[in-house]
């Protein structure tokens, strides 16, 4: 557990070290897998990542942003969480909301072909440009393993809880292979915010892609990850890390 504590600290410092060579992201940047907590244990995950302020208004240097969750299993094969969403700028700690949510994975074990199950979550979050905003996300889950391959997707719909409703479509997949033991190496891609009138306006679109390396360690797992925006010209390299610690 120390190695793991120790890994997740270090992760966080490389990123702040390449702090001004990232773009703008979200709170959380990842594509859900089978891993949850088991019956009446809990889970913590931390995840964080650092971005280039230029386009944001007032604000004057690199914002540092991490998202902190709890979960607890609350059966077999179903987890409850609340997150919280933190950010540092202009040498200020700021509170930007979290998240409630409910995932259910009937096999979430490493062993198996399928795995499948959804992730329902209500959102609060207080942007750093000063927008609310709230809204209602639900992740199918489909995961196909097979010796030394992991193939996910999650297709999440997204309903925004403000006075003008809005559905949106984000869909993200994941390929991983196993280079050793519970070591894989892999591609993530997400796309955000598609609106169900023009599904076809994926170029107009934030879409990111990245080079990912995922390790388990008993129960715990820690990801970080080297991605660059495809919306526009201006899109950067991004950052990022996530260390999840179950007991």
């Amino acid at each position: 557990m120390r190695v793991m504590i120790r890994n997740i600290l270090s992760l966080i410092l490389f990123n702040v070290f390449f702090s001004g060579h990232c773009y703008g992201a979200p709170f959380e940047i990842k594509v859900h897998e089978d891993l949850i907590a088991d019956y009446q244990q809990v889970a913590f995950e931390i995840e964080s990542n650092l971005f280039n302020s230029k386009a944001v208004k007032d604000v004057k240097n690199n914002v540092f942003q991490t998202r902190i969750e709890y979960g607890y299993g609350i059966s077999k094969g179903s987890e409850v969480g609340v997150n919280v969403f933190l950010s540092n700028y202009n040498g200020n700690n700021y509170f930007n909301g979290g998240k409630i949510s409910h995932m259910y994975i009937p096999d979430h074990d490493e062993e198996g072909l399928w795995h499948y199950g959804f992730k329902n979550e209500v959102n609060f979050i207080h942007d750093i440009d000063g927008v609310q905003t709230n809204f209602y996300e639900l992740t199918p889950i489909v995961s196909l393993h097979n010796k030394n391959w992991k193939y996910t997707l999650n297709t999440s719909i997204d309903v925004t809880l403000n006075k003008e409703k809005k559905k949106s479509f984000s869909p993200s997949f994941k390929v991983g292979y196993r280079v050793q033991g519970l070591t894989f190496v892999g591609i993530e891609y997400y796309v955000d915010n598609l609106p169900f009138g023009n599904l076809g306006a994926f170029n107009q679109q934030p879409n990111t892609g990245y080079v990912v390396i995922d390790s388990v360690y008993d129960r715990s797992q820690i990801s970080f990850g080297l991605g660059k925006g495809f919306a526009t010209s201006q899109d950067n390299w991004i950052f990022k890390v996530v260390g999840a610690l179950n007991f």
